[in-house]
Order: C-alpha cells, then sequence, then structure tokens
C-alpha cells in the first residue's frame, strides 16, 4: 500500500455527513460524496487505478476520475491527513557530500535514482552517519519527495532534480555552522580561490564552465556559504547549464549529453558532474563581479573595499533573512583579504582569457 490515513486523522459521519478530523492540526474537514469514496477506497487499501476504475463504473469518465483523485490526494497530502508508506528498496541509494554535508539519497526506482545522482559531483563511500537524507517516489505521475524534517513535498516528474537541489541548498544554509551566504560561483586556482559574483542570469556557470576547462578546480557555480571566520565554502552540485550553455558543452565535452530538467522558473537546464570538485573551505584571493552587455570589449575595472563590501552586501542572504554583526565582520574579513574587480564583458571566451591573466600575475 503507497497511501493510508495518517495516524492523526480520523473519518467520520456527522447527520450523514462525511467528515475528517485531524489530530494534528485541530480542525474539521468536510468532503463531498466523490471525495468520501475516494478516502474510504484508499483507506482499505485500494491503488489509485482501482480508485479510478471504480469511479469509472459509477459513471465518470477516466480523465475526470484521474483529477479529482489527484486533487484530493494533493490535499490530504499536504493537511497531513493522508501518509505516503516510505519503504525503499535496498540498492536503490547514493550518498555524497556538499558543504561539508554527508547528503543520503534514496529512490524508490533505479530512474528517479539516475536523475537524483546526476545533481552531485563528490561521490561519499564512508559509511558514515548521515547529516541530511532525502527519499523519492512516483505516485500518479508525480514525485514526492522529504526529507529530514519528515515534511512531504512534491513537484512533477521532470523538475525534480531542481527541486531537490533547492531544497538541499536551502537546508545547508539554514546550517548553523553558517553566517550567511551569497550568489557566486566557486572556484580555485594554485590554492587561491576566485569568486565569480552575480544573479542568476549574469553568466556564472557559462563561465565557471569555461575556467574549469582551462584548469580551474571547481567548488560550486551558485552559492556560497560563509562561515564565521571569513571562510568560504561552495555547493559543489554539479555544473547547472541553461540552454544558452549548450552548444558551448557539446563543444567542450563532444557527445556529452543528460537528461533535460525543468526548474521552477521555467528555464531548462542540464547538469554537468565535474570530477574532482573542491568539498571543503577556501580562501578568496580574487572576487569577481559579473557584468554582462549585449557588446563591446571585456574589462575589468579594479574595486575598493567599501564597494565591494557594498555589492556583497546587496547579495547576501541568511537563514533569518538578517546580516548579524558576525556576518558582517566575516564579510570584511573576505573583502579585505582579496582583491576586488568588476568584470564587463560579452563573450566568455574572451572573459576566460583576462581572468586566467589576472590569477596569474599578468593583468
Amino acid at each position: 500500500m503507497v497511501l493510508k490515513p495518517a495516524v492523526s486523522a480520523a473519518f467520520a459521519l456527522l447527520d450523514g455527513r462525511s467528515v475528517l478530523f485531524s489530530e494534528a492540526t485541530q480542525k474539521i474537514y468536510e468532503l463531498d460524496q466523490v471525495g468520501a469514496f475516494i478516502w474510504c477506497k484508499l483507506a482499505q487499501g485500494a491503488s489509485l487505478e482501482c480508485v479510478h476504475q471504480e469511479l469509472g463504473q459509477q459513471g465518470i469518465d477516466e480523465h475526470a476520475a484521474r483529477q479529482f483523485t489527484r486533487q484530493a490526494m494533493n490535499i490530504w497530502i499536504d493537511r497531513g491527513l493522508l501518509d505516503l508508506d516510505w519503504r525503499m528498496p535496498a540498492n536503490c541509494t547514493f550518498s555524497a557530500v556538499l558543504g561539508r554535508r554527508k547528503i543520503s539519497v534514496r529512490a524508490a526506482n533505479s530512474n528517479l535514482l539516475q536523475q537524483l545522482i546526476s545533481l552531485f559531483c563528490v561521490p561519499d563511500y564512508s559509511g558514515g552517519e548521515d547529516d541530511m537524507a532525502i527519499e523519492a517516489m512516483v505516485l500518479d505521475d508525480q514525485v514526492f519527495f522529504r526529507g529530514n524534517d519528515a515534511s512531504i513535498h512534491r513537484c512533477e516528474a521532470g523538475a525534480l532534480a531542481p527541486t531537490i537541489k533547492a531544497h538541499i541548498t536551502e537546508r545547508l544554509i539554514r546550517s548553523d555552522r553558517w553566517v550567511f551566504a551569497f550568489h557566486a560561483a566557486s572556484l580555485a586556482t594554485c590554492g587561491m580561490g576566485l569568486l565569480l559574483c552575480g544573479q542568476p542570469g549574469a553568466g556564472k556557470s557559462t563561465l565557471t564552465l569555461q575556467l574549469v576547462d582551462a584548469g580551474f578546480q571547481y567548488a560550486g557555480d551558485d552559492v556560497a556559504l560563509i562561515g564565521p571566520d571569513g571562510t568560504i565554502c561552495g555547493i559543489p552540485f554539479a555544473l547547472t547549464l541553461k540552454e544558452g550553455s549548450w552548444e558551448l558543452l557539446s563543444r567542450l565535452y563532444g557527445d556529452w549529453k543528460d537528461v533535460t530538467h525543468c526548474r521552477s522558473d521555467g528555464a531548462q537546464v542540464r547538469y554537468l558532474p565535474i570530477p574532482d570538485a573542491h568539498n571543503g573551505c577556501l580562501s578568496a584571493s580574487w572576487i569577481i563581479f559579473l557584468n554582462r552587455v549585449a557588446s563591446g570589449s571585456v574589462e575589468l575595472t579594479a574595486l575598493d573595499q567599501l564597494d565591494s563590501m557594498k555589492r556583497l552586501i546587496e547579495s547576501a542572504f541568511a537563514a533569518d533573512g538578517r546580516m548579524s554583526q558576525a556576518g558582517f565582520f566575516a564579510l570584511k574579513r573576505i573583502v579585505a583579504g582579496a582583491r576586488s574587480f568588476q568584470l564587463t564583458y560579452c563573450e566568455s571566451a574572451e572573459a576566460r582569457g583576462l581572468l586566467m591573466d589576472l590569477c596569474n600575475g599578468k593583468a
């Protein structure tokens, strides 16, 4: 049985009207006739297909039966009235390391697991205790997943990997070991850290792909976590590439292809796991603020510490929504130990060349 009433939910008839009582929320929900039928069938252990067939026998066409059932099922799960049977196959598991945390992924089948494995660069074979666990299953063409908090989340199958990535990232940011985070790609060269800062769409991932091809070590392409001592920890998910980068990806990696995933903002993305990704803390030697333009030559403009601080604070975010004094002084340490520049560019290949010169002491 995949679906079952939650232990805190009770069904009853009051003056012939069907109701559900939630002990957890202390609320009563009234069911219409179709809803009551669906609930009772699920409570008896019927599958969704069986429910659809029996609704059909009552004169409801298949499309409407599926629509009614899905709507009711989603509402009941969201309200904690309906639970899922989370028994997982023993061979559909995978562990990885992100932000110095061990992440364990369990899936209901191998196809689902492969979608999730494509998210990670750094597998973990230590067998130690998990810091975070994710479980996922498919039900009625939707994917349901839960984390350590046991809350059940859902998304369409094509959006699973981006949704899981966002879920894990949020929980890493909320960890008490980080004082804040900001949007930045993280790379390392010769033991020194390079941050590419910019909001989504600034070209962080495409430029990161160029620099990885040039020999830089990858540490993350989206969010950098900041410790109270000013150390920086990237989150080395697989490099996320939007459609505009796929041609470059094909040139650099030949026939490499991956499943296309759909993010919540509608963007189509593919994931490229980077071998030997950096999975630890680093110190920033260069902070680069990306300014992508439609045309023109590539240019680096030096920024003073105050300008760099202001820009970083504007893009920073913390678990409680505020930057603390500890966060401010951590940021001060970062800026004081790095050289900051604005990089104005049109073509990522030209930007790559200039950044390589900078890191090699030639610019």
